[in-house]
């Protein structure tokens, strides 16, 4: 009788252990599957970040493009009226002194 339950106990041992060596290789094979998902993921996010980085780069640098020129655009305006101003005041006060200004 004691070989007996010697025998079913080595039995029931033997079969937890092959029970819990097949866990942890199935255990050992989930992991390397997360491990490959996350640097998938990874991957795809840093691809997303330098995506979002480089249309971000070049909204803003046709921002400052645009800002440029319509600094541009406004100082030609100004130079401008600025110069009709003063051939307009020049005219007129020479016109008043009877004056003729020959260096322009």
């Amino acid at each position: 009788m004691i070989t007996f339950i010697l025998g079913a106990s080595a039995a029931v041992t033997v079969g937890v252990i092959v029970w819990l060596i097949i866990s942890v290789i199935k255990m050992d094979k989930q992991v390397k599957q997360n491990e490959e998902q996350i640097k998938k993921v990874w991957l795809e996010i840093q691809h997303r970040c330098d995506s979002i980085e480089r249309n971000l780069d070049a909204s803003i640098n046709e921002l400052i493009g645009r800002i440029d020129r319509s600094y541009q655009h406004t100082d030609s305006r100004i130079d401008k009226v600025i110069n009709h101003i003063e051939r307009e005041y020049v005219t007129k006060k020479n016109k008043m002194d009877n004056t003729i200004d020959y260096n322009n």
